[in-house]
């Protein structure tokens, strides 16, 4: 496991490139710099970086340290720490906005552990603050029992990351397993994700005092269809 993430942590930008449509929803949800930005669950630290050289202030946080310590060689500025998403109440300050992509919020347990989490981000904003999230969507990959996810090819570097979907109705889990590509070389990985789906995730935000939410299919802010959206893309206030 932790030979998968340091090795994933080394391609991880080229995997996950930064995204415009991602990053321009980021900045318009944030409003204008100077602004206090928290990214959570942050990889590489591609849009912590990003936002950073755009005069941001931003708090980065991962479980794993190497890609942490990928982040702060790339950006001394940003304030990047080893942390549990569970634990942001431990950070001093609050923020403008936090978000929390790249389908992170799954890796939680349960609903019990995402209700904590929303609650704590919504103590950590500042009046008028805002939270970003997105998954997948999984109103889409449990009705329709979808077993894959689109592979992710990058030639230039000779990699291919592969995504299957294995529902246990038992444990009302996915096993989310990997197989990441490199030059010949394989590596696979098993982790179990928590397939909350939109009504769920709606009465958490609720519960933890969000006002606004509004749901979107995309980045780019398309409706969202239960059915037919591949992602879920959530803002509150």
């Amino acid at each position: 496991m932790e030979k998968f993430y340091t090795e994933i942590a080394r391609y991880y930008d080229y995997i996950f490139p930064v995204g415009n449509a991602q990053l321009q929803l980021i900045l318009e949800t944030a409003g204008h710099p100077p602004k206090e930005i928290l990214d959570v669950a942050c990889g590489s630290g591609g849009y912590s970086k990003s936002l950073s050289d755009m005069g941001y202030s931003v708090t980065a946080i991962d479980l794993d340290e190497s890609m942490v310590q990928i982040l702060k060689e790339k950006d001394e500025r940003i304030n990047a720490q080893v942390l549990n998403m569970l634990d942001i109440n431990d950070l001093t300050g609050s923020f403008n906005l936090i978000f929390c992509i790249g389908n992170s919020l799954v890796h939680l347990n349960d609903l019990k552990e995402i209700g904590l989490f929303l609650k704590s981000c919504k103590n950590k904003l500042k009046t008028n603050g805002k939270l970003l999230l997105q998954i997948v969507n999984y109103d889409r990959i449990l009705d329709k029992e979808i077993t894959s996810l689109p592979e992710i090819k990058n030639e230039e570097k000779n990699l291919r990351f592969e995504r299957y979907y294995n529902y246990l109705p038992e444990q009302h889990k996915i096993d989310f397993k990997t197989i990441l590509t490199v030059n010949g070389e394989v590596l696979e990985n098993h982790i179990l994700l928590f397939p909350i789906k939109s009504e769920e995730l709606k009465e958490l935000l609720k519960a933890a005092g969000f006002t606004g939410v509004e749901f979107y299919g995309s980045f780019k802010k398309d409706n969202y269809e239960p059915m037919e959206s591949f992602s879920l893309v959530v803002i509150a206030e």
